[in-house]
């Protein structure tokens, strides 16, 4: 049986209590901020929970950078608002240690038929369906990702 991977959201959910684990921001909200705060922004802040009556809490790492979120608070919230997150104003927290997170992964670029068809091809004589499945996405995903790297 094949399962969708978790989010943290689901991960950390589950082992929370309720109310706590209601206030954690969703992927949706996270991305939205990437974008309403800007990368430089994003890079050096991170949303941490979601409070009633739309306070975004944000670890920020740095009072240069917290000073620099202050004055963009309310354009941030405008924009979230926008995107359909209900933010009112933001609560901004220290933390020093605060590491960047990574840049969003790249999409891959897609197969052509040709390059579908050598992958198939190259499975076509394992009789396991599951093994033959599994080794044509890994397949595909190696092509992905070489093309990407061509790039």
């Amino acid at each position: 049986m094949k399962r969708d991977p978790l989010s943290l959201k689901q991960v950390l959910g589950a082992a929370l209590p309720g109310p706590l684990a209601q206030r954690l921001p969703s992927a949706e909200l996270l991305a939205a901020w990437r974008v309403a705060a800007g990368e430089g922004l994003a890079r050096r802040a991170l949303p941490v929970s979601l409070e009633k009556g739309g306070i975004l809490v944000v670890a920020v790492g740095g009072s240069a950078w917290k000073q620099e979120l202050a004055l963009a608070g309310p354009q941030i919230c405008e924009r979230l608002s926008q995107a359909g997150h209900a933010v009112q104003r933001l609560k901004l927290v220290s933390a020093p240690s605060l590491k960047p997170p990574p840049p969003p992964p790249q999409p891959q670029p897609e197969l052509n038929a040709q390059e579908e068809s050598e992958v198939d091809a190259a499975v076509a004589g394992i009789k396991d369906p599951e093994l033959r499945e599994a080794l044509a996405s890994l397949g595909r995903a190696c092509r992905r990702a070489n093309k990407a790297a061509d790039k």
